[in-house]
């Protein structure tokens, strides 16, 4: 029980520092054994185990002794803290981010027109963005689009990625200040594969070329980028979400265990 339990934390507070962009150092496994009390190899002196099974949010266990709970509670409260604080200091951070899509969406200006075909009845387009983009709108920010290295170096980002040449989101969005917003942020997460703030300036010069060699094929090609960039994020966030459930849950299924 006690080994299944540290496999099952130790697996997802791995897999929760990858998912932060974090390296978690692993457990020194010495120390993990140490923490579990040695029992006495005298039959007369071994505690009787229960046959009786624990219900869990994530499971059925035998149930364990009070004491080897104990144990394995303050184990995974002190070493699940860590990790279950960086997960939840994220959250701000992904509602953040929400709220500013939906603030450029209220702004303008646009071209109006019908909207982007290819996104209209995209499902997970609509989980993010508030409203379709317009096709005229797109057409316009792929249009404008300047090179990576005149957004570099006409942008005042001081960010560390910014000064090593990367375009970052913030230069961006200033580059293509006359064009609709929310088309414009769009259009840097097809560029980024919504993989974060920053984008190499080959694969934004490369990508950019891509759209521009045929436009209808390269408004084919924006729509599935945007997608793809949703389905990661979605990903990302799912991911987040299930191992801070199932670090808090080993939190609190030692917890009854020990103490209930």
């Amino acid at each position: 029980m006690t080994m299944l339990r540290l496999v099952r934390f130790f697996l997802a507070s791995c897999c929760l520092g990858l998912a932060l962009g974090f390296v978690i150092p692993a457990a020194d496994t010495t120390c993990a054994r140490s923490s579990v009390p040695k029992q006495s190899s005298s039959p007369s002196q071994l505690a009787p185990r229960s046959s009786a099974l624990y219900f869990g949010p994530t499971g059925i266990y035998p149930e364990v002794d009070p004491a080897e709970a104990a144990v394995q509670f303050y184990f995974f409260f002190f070493a699940g803290s860590g990790a279950g604080g960086i997960g939840l200091a994220q959250v701000p951070r992904i509602t953040g981010e929400f709220k500013m899509i939906r603030d450029l969406a209220a702004q303008g200006p646009t071209e109006g027109g019908p909207p982007l075909a290819a996104l209209t009845n995209s499902p997970v387009y609509k989980l993010f963005y508030p409203q379709p983009l317009s096709e005229k709108d797109v057409r316009k920010v792929l249009a404008k689009v300047p090179t990576s290295a005149k957004i570099t170096a006409q942008g005042t980002s001081k960010s560390y990625f910014a000064a090593k040449g990367y375009v970052v989101q913030e230069d961006f969005l200033t580059a293509l200040k006359g064009c609709n917003p929310l088309a414009t942020y769009a259009t840097f997460e097809a560029l980024s594969s919504g993989s974060g703030k920053c984008i190499s300036p080959d694969e934004v010069d490369a990508k950019m070329a891509e759209y521009r060699k045929d436009i209808d094929a390269g408004l084919q090609q924006f729509a599935k980028d945007v997608q793809g960039a949703c389905l990661k994020k979605l990903s990302a966030y799912g991911t987040l979400a299930f191992l801070l459930f199932v670090a808090f849950d080993l939190i609190v299924e030692s917890g009854i265990a020990a103490f209930l």
